[in-house]
């Protein structure tokens, strides 16, 4: 009788419910787990890589198993250098480790380590456009920069592959690959390594002569938005994020707003221009201050230039002047051309966290504001949003769109290319009068040390003061000076920002100016850019 209970329960289990322990064993035995396909990479316009894929070697165990093998458990801390106490928190451990450890493992011989290879990630460059790339954080997530903004584009798509496991839940092996992963798409950029390069050095060049306390390098196609450079100092190293500050990964040229100075009176005077107000010619007398309400408003250096004209106005960076031409377009109309330039909103450049002002306080403030707002002071933005306002000048009056990604290329080679998006900011005769008179600037004006020798160089100056911290009154022992310009003239093929914060030297005239100088004599060098025309001064 008992026979044929036992017989009768063996029948149950093994036939009736067989199928259900069967599953149940194989469930207590192997595990799904998704794996990352590769990350797309980054590359330079010729190709160089900028952020890129490297094989690791991965070991992988059970804690709790290893912390039941004693003799196992010190001799794997003595191994990878870890205490696993403080690893109590982790079911399964993944580590890379060296090619000296991986051998080192092997001798252990224990089915409970599993070796395996797999990616991580690497940059080449090193410090080399650190903010623009960003990097991919402990979360295998991209921080910051490209990696962060493309993310999506970048990250791969995951496979599923199958785990065995001992019968006390133990991972032993990978036993099956259920789905391939798909890497994910590259990015090839826009910038150029060599002016990437050479834009670095140079910031280097203005730490050690004038001792700066950072600064930033773009330099921009302005037919088109494609940025060649974006340099920034300081910087850091992609590869070790841990051991920078978080200051360090922010990007000065889209995260960091400031007051341009005198680079600003050309678009005050592109306004002016643009409404019929003035013309180059137009003069007015200039007494060495003006007041609008409060301690006047005085030229660089208290000096007085008498009568002068606009075209003298840009040459000597008269601080009366761009008040002579914001007192004749009104509050209003030089309202109309802080939006119009793009003050207000930030540009959509392709990088994460773009920050802007939306300079509401002058909108909103008193006729001082405006007055200074024409010279560059009591208005603020950041380097792209100035660079990318400069475009309209140098572009015929349309301002481009910044992008740094010139293709994104899938796993299949298809690529996709971004489109060009431009505005009418101000007309052709603005655009082509302005220039002019910018090339004069840099012919015999204060920046007269941009120039290089058989090429007709615009560009502006600007020394500006830096408020403190919290206060509405400047510090009287910083400045930022910068230099922003275009070549050739008459067809420019770049455009250049220097922004160099806090220099111990008077002015741009000596620091800015004559970095660029450097800058634009390697671009044009680098691109093989013929001597230029001379243009002519349009009047009408």
């Amino acid at each position: 009788m008992i026979s044929l209970v036992f017989a009768g329960r063996l029948f149950f289990l093994q036939i009736i419910k067989g199928g259900f322990y069967r599953a149940l064993a194989q469930g207590q035995s192997e595990s799904l787990e998704a794996g990352e396909g590769s990350r797309g990479e980054i590359f330079f316009s010729n190709r160089k890589k900028l952020a890129a894929n490297k094989e690791e070697i991965l070991v992988r165990f059970s804690l709790p198993a290893i912390l039941a093998e004693a003799e196992l458990k010190q001799s794997l801390e003595e191994i990878l250098q870890t205490d696993f106490e403080e690893l109590s928190e982790e079911k399964t451990v993944r580590r890379e480790i060296t090619e000296q450890q991986e051998e080192a493992l092997k001798l252990l011989d224990s089915p409970l380590l599993q070796i395996e290879r797999g990616e991580g990630r690497f940059y080449p460059q090193g410090e080399l456009a650190a903010q623009v790339v960003g990097f991919v954080g402990g979360n295998d997530q991209g921080q910051y920069g490209l990696e962060e903004k493309y993310e999506a584009e970048l990250r791969g798509q995951p496979g599923l592959f199958r785990w065995e496991h001992s019968p006390f839940g133990f991972l032993i092996s990978r036993a099956e690959d259920l789905s391939a992963p798909q890497p994910g798409k590259d990015l090839v950029l826009t910038l150029d390594y060599n002016i990437q390069f050479e834009s670095r050095r140079l910031l280097q060049e203005a730490k050690d002569r004038w001792e700066i306390d950072g600064g930033s390098i773009i330099v921009m196609d302005p037919r088109t938005g494609a940025i060649l450079s974006l340099a920034n100092l300081p910087s850091f190293d992609p590869g070790n994020y841990s051991k920078s500050s978080l200051e360090s990964f922010l990007n000065s040229v889209t995260q960091k707003i400031f007051e341009p100075g005198s680079v600003f009176k050309a678009f005050t005077m592109a306004a002016g221009l643009n409404e019929g107000k003035i013309n180059p010619l137009t003069t007015y007398e200039d007494r060495g201050y003006v007041e609008v309400g409060g301690p006047p408003i005085y030229n660089y250096e208290n000096k007085v230039y008498g009568e002068c004209n606009m075209i003298e106005v840009l040459k000597h960076s008269i601080n009366t002047g761009a008040v002579f031409v914001e007192r004749e377009l009104g509050s209003e109309l030089f309202w109309k051309y802080v939006e119009r330039f793009g003050f207000t909103q930030p540009t959509g450049i392709d990088l994460a966290e773009e920050v802007s002002s939306s300079n509401l306080v002058l909108k909103n403030g008193i006729p001082r504001d405006f007055a200074t707002a024409s010279f560059g002071q009591s208005i603020a933005l950041t380097p792209i949003q100035l660079i990318t306002g400069f475009s309209a000048i140098a572009n015929n009056g349309e301002m481009v769109q910044p992008y740094l990604v010139s293709k994104t290329i899938d796993p299949q080679g298809e690529e996709r290319s971004p489109r060009l998006q431009t505005k009418k900011v101000i007309s052709s005769k603005t655009a082509s009068q302005l220039t002019t008179m910018l090339v004069e600037v840099v012919e015999s004006g204060y920046g007269k040390l941009a120039r290089v020798e058989g090429h007709q160089i615009a560009g502006k100056t600007g020394t500006a003061q830096v408020l403190l911290p919290g206060q509405a009154a400047y510090d009287p022992e910083q400045t930022v000076q910068s230099f922003i310009g275009f070549a050739p003239a008459l067809n420019p093929q770049f455009l250049a920002l220097i922004k160099l914060d806090n220099p111990k030297v008077a002015s741009a005239y000596y620091s800015a100016a004559p970095l660029f100088q450097e800058l634009a004599q390697f671009i044009i060098h680098h691109y093989q850019i013929p001597p230029s025309l001379q243009p002519e001064v349009m009047v009408e």
